[in-house]
């Protein structure tokens, strides 16, 4: 019976003043004795002093102060995180088959040896018309070679040079010969294949034309008794494929990004009406781009909107600069010397309505951010792209503890479940808290059964269980002196009953600071509590 007894009171003191995880590891049982048991028996539960941590418990992310301890809430963005090179840049596979005629000169006597030149170009495509490719250095890739001819002549080779593609360590162009002496068919084939991660390819670009990279081939052969049969013919067959690259230069044409987060403001979550009155200067946004992507990058905050709940006729939006101006920003970007380093822009916000947006409780921020490369499609403008190159976004937002509370209406349920005590007469819980803060608490607790058909009200209406500390003028606005509040909460045996058949409890607090006057929330503030129980038994 003692121990149905003790979960009894536990229970109710867990939801009474909306602490229950702080206050569950508060439990004073240092004060709690064998006693013998008799009609009525008094019971400690609770001496305890919660600061803002305690209080805050899991509801914010950060929880800071500064010089003279006045708290500050940080919330920051998740998912605005980065865009990475390999999502705006890369260079496709490429397959091209071309092909040249030419002629073998017939003025050459028997065994002499004579050449012919013979050019190829290749043209790059892209994913996009405007994108131009001035040389990329590779960190993967295959080029395969195939080669094919009607050459007829006993001894010949083709020698092969393409001037575009460098080798990497020693400079040199990429040269290679293929012999292509007749094996009884009308066409021979050959083919090879390079590995790409050692070169660099270098392109050619001219104002009409594109992309491109040449071939020179060099055809050497004997020459015999039998007249040229001209003319002939050289098949390339050109197969690029995986190429990733570790530096691509050149303009990556016009691109468009999106991202988009929702920061929870976990510390709004139950709010059902009211609202905090920030001061000024105590809502900060913080905003700060960096960028390694060496190209203009302009972000357009498209939708920026506090939400009080789920529907868009409980939300108010945001504007950065001031209602009406555009929320663009121009991202700084590297230069030629400042390859593989990020670039900060801090995006400055004074004029925006944070404040008012922060008044309204919400319990969700969510922003929408379009963003444009090369936003004024100029190819002039000389781009650079590695592979490490990101865009990183970095949002939070900060509230300093520094404003009024009006009416601010807190709304929870908790789920409750009590076997039917018969041995209790009468219980009464006495609360005396101490409270450091100058905010007031007007609790009503309403237990409910599983059809949420209120079968118990704790209090006569909301009663102020805690009452607000005195606060001194500006600019400091500390409390100057705590304020006590003594209150005592009788269950008859009725009461037990009416309880015992609930299943959740619907917890309403109203906080408010006094008369709206502003206030500050430092970090030395404490709620001081004591509870006990007095017990009277049905012997």
């Amino acid at each position: 019976m003692k121990k149905q007894t003790l979960n009894f009171v536990l229970s109710l003191l867990l939801i009474i003043f909306l602490l229950p995880s702080c206050i569950e590891k508060e439990l004073d049982f240092d004060g709690i004795k064998s006693q013998n048991w008799n009609s009525e028996w008094a019971l400690p539960l609770v001496n305890s002093s919660l600061g803002i941590t305690d209080l805050l418990n899991d509801s914010v992310e950060q929880i800071s102060e500064d010089e003279n301890g006045l708290i500050s809430l940080v919330y920051e963005s998740q998912n605005l995180v980065s865009l990475d090179a390999s999502e705006i840049a890369e260079i496709p596979d490429q397959f091209t088959e071309i092909s040249e005629n030419f002629d073998l000169p017939d003025n050459i006597p028997a065994g002499l040896e004579g050449t012919v030149p013979v050019q190829f170009k290749i043209d790059f495509k892209m994913d996009e018309e405007d994108i131009r490719l001035d040389s990329v250095i590779l960190k993967s890739g295959t080029y395969d070679f195939l080669l094919r001819t009607n050459l007829d002549k006993d001894i010949t080779g083709i020698d092969f040079e393409i001037p575009n593609m460098v080798h990497l360590e020693n400079g040199e162009t990429l040269s290679f010969t293929l012999d292509v002496d007749p094996q009884g068919g009308s066409e021979i084939s050959k083919d090879t294949l390079f590995n790409l991660d050692v070169y660099k390819i270098i392109f050619e670009n001219t104002f009409a034309d594109t992309n491109k990279i040449y071939i020179n081939a060099l055809v050497h052969f004997v020459a015999d008794d039998n007249p040229p049969n001209n003319p002939y013919y050289i098949i390339l067959e050109n197969n690029f494929q995986n190429m990733d690259f570790l530096k691509y230069f050149g303009y990556a044409g016009y691109r468009t990004i999106n991202f988009s987060d929702t920061i929870k403001l976990n510390i709004f979550d139950v709010n059902q009406e009211g609202n905090f009155e920030f001061a000024d200067g105590s809502v900060n946004l913080n905003l700060n781009v960096s960028n390694s992507f060496g190209m203009p990058v302009l972000l357009d905050v498209s939708k920026f909107t506090a939400y009080h709940g789920e529907n868009d006729q409980d939300s108010l939006e945001i504007y950065l600069f001031g209602e009406g101006v555009p929320a663009e920003i121009e991202l700084n970007y590297p230069n030629l010397q400042q390859i593989g380093e990020s670039v900060l822009t801090t995006v400055e916000a004074d004029n925006s309505n944070m404040n008012e947006a922060l008044g309204i409780a919400p319990n969700k921020l969510f922003i929408g951010i379009d963003g444009y490369l090369n936003p004024d499609q100029n190819p002039d403008i000389y781009n650079f792209i590695l592979d490490s190159s990101r865009i990183r976004i970095d949002m939070d937002v900060e509230l300093r503890l520094f404003g009024a509370v009006n009416s601010f209406v807190i709304a929870d349920t908790v789920d409750f479940e009590l076997e039917s005590l018969d041995e209790i007469e009468q219980l009464t819980l006495v609360t005396l808290i101490e409270n450091g803060f100058p905010i007031n608490a007007d609790v009503q607790l309403y237990f409910v059964d599983s059809l949420f058909q209120v079968t118990h009200e704790l209090l006569t209406g909301n009663e102020r269980l805690i009452v607000a500390g005195q606060v001194g003028g500006a600019p400091d606005y500390r409390v100057n002196q705590s304020a006590d509040k003594l209150t005592e909460i009788v269950f008859a045996a009725e009461d037990i009953e009416r309880i015992s058949d609930a299943r959740k409890i619907l917890i309403n607090a109203t906080l408010s600071t006094g008369d709206g006057e502003l206030v500050k929330i430092y970090s030395d503030y404490e709620l001081k509590v004591k509870l006990g129980a007095r017990i009277g038994l049905k012997l």
